[in-house]
């Protein structure tokens, strides 16, 4: 298979490009110099040089800033929106003739924080609200074609974006509030993100799978 990767240079999507290569795919996966997802022209204009013909895309990239509503510029809110959902919209666009001759699949990776929320995360929040949506609406578009198209939402992951916006003693709160008394590694999201991205995937799509090591079954948040 050909796989897009966006995100790979961050701990989770790092993990999901080791995967595909482990198992022997050709893996396309530019950096955020090489492709800005926060600027929906340098999306298209990206595409428009750069042949699309993915089998699988897997949507990684994200962006968190957490901020309070009321100090929020539109602009950090559209940012947010632009990388974690808008900029998967154009890709998609720019896959869609390879879809639907060849079928393939979707992964986005959303959050926790697309079925819950905290304080300081209305961009962060209402972008992957979005992004599960998005992905629900092209299971449904793109199933005739034979598109599997999923959400994984990661819990809590030992990733450098989760240690900057959380310190040492809630990190450490956060794992023991899991029924596995665990932060999640970034390998056990792309084990779940292979598994829906690729041909052992025949008949899961439209889902959000959350993988969060037991936290939201003991409704801790």
């Amino acid at each position: 298979m050909r796989v897009f990767i966006t995100g790979a240079g961050g701990g989770i999507g790092g993990a999901i490009k080791d995967l595909y290569i482990e198992k022997g795919h050709d893996v396309i996966a530019p950096r955020s110099f090489e492709l800005d997802l926060s600027d929906i022209n340098a999306v298209k204009k990206w595409f428009s040089e750069n042949e699309a013909n993915f089998d699988a895309i897997i949507h990684c990239a994200g962006f968190n800033q957490p901020m309070d509503l009321i100090d929020m510029p539109y602009e950090l809110y559209q940012k947010t929106h632009n990388v974690n959902v808008a900029s998967l919209i154009e890709i998609i666009k720019a896959n869609d003739n390879y879809f639907k001759k060849n079928g393939g699949f979707v992964v986005g990776i959303a959050s926790l924080y697309a079925s819950i929320t905290r304080e300081k995360r209305t961009a962060y929040t209402t972008s992957k609200h979005a992004l599960v949506g998005l992905i629900k609406t092209l299971a449904l578009e793109y199933g005739k074609y034979n598109v599997l198209c999923n959400t994984v939402s990661p819990g809590f992951v030992d990733t450098l974006m989760f240690q900057t916006n959380n310190s040492l003693e809630k990190r450490n709160e956060l794992a023991q509030k899991t029924a596995l008394n665990r932060l999640a590694k970034p390998q056990d999201i792309a084990n779940m993100v292979y598994f829906l991205g690729s041909n052992n995937n025949t008949y899961v799509t439209g889902q959000d799978i959350i993988v969060d090591g037991g936290f939201m079954a003991g409704s801790y948040q």
